[in-house]
């Protein structure tokens, strides 16, 4: 099976365990307030890629409920949920590699752990495809899982569902972003176990589309 589609699939087989999980994660809430702040609009248009449940949705919108929140997801049964808890915002399956069909723009776009689902290339493509659909002015959030590309591969879950996960180290990230032309990075580091050991690094870049 193609790594893209069983990873879907597992991500729209887990959706329920997902939002039992991470639903109440409060772990990167500075960062999303840090988001927010730099944002300073509370009537921004906000663009989540990859909602999942709509957990991220759900806190952005219990402190800033005049964010008009627009959501992708490639799982149905995640958008499902995400629209369930998040009854004022707007949700749509949409394969991430495809945000350029949007015709639509946003003072501010939030991924969080998306990024670990694409390859080199493919960030590379969903950075500029954002880039194009902020507002001048506007922010980008990315989340992502520290680590050499090398390392890259399935990873398998109790259930004996697998995804296949991106690796990418950070400097490589902001180069990225500033060769598309954001400014202003600036940069997060949470440490997060599955075990009660700490076994991941997670990061989290910030950036600003520039006047012109």
């Amino acid at each position: 099976m193609d790594q893209y589609k069983e990873t879907f699939e597992t991500w729209n087989k887990i959706a329920l365990l997902y939002e039992e999980k991470f639903m109440k994660l409060d772990l990167y809430n500075e960062s999303y307030d840090l988001f927010c702040k730099l944002l300073n609009n509370e009537n921004a248009a906000v663009f989540e890629i990859g909602c999942g449940p709509g957990n991220i949705a759900s806190y952005l919108l219990s402190k800033h409920p005049g964010f008009k929140l627009y959501g992708i997801d490639v799982a149905p049964n995640m958008i499902e949920l995400a629209q369930k808890n998040n009854p004022g915002a707007k949700f749509s399956v949409m394969d991430c590699r495809e945000i350029h069909l949007i015709d639509a723009a946003y003072d501010g776009i939030i991924c969080g752990f998306s990024v670990p689902y694409l390859s080199h290339d493919e960030t590379v493509k969903l950075v500029k495809d954002a880039y194009d659909l902020l507002n001048v002015n506007g922010i980008i959030y990315i989340s992502f899982v520290e680590g050499d590309a090398e390392k890259s591969g399935y990873k398998t879950g109790s259930g004996g569902s697998r995804v296949y996960f991106y690796y990418h180290l950070t400097e490589i990230l902001k180069e990225i972003l500033i060769s598309r032309g954001f400014t202003e990075i600036q940069y997060l580091k949470v440490q997060y176990s599955n075990t009660g050991t700490i076994d991941d690094f997670h990061t989290i870049l910030i950036a600003r589309k520039p006047y012109a």
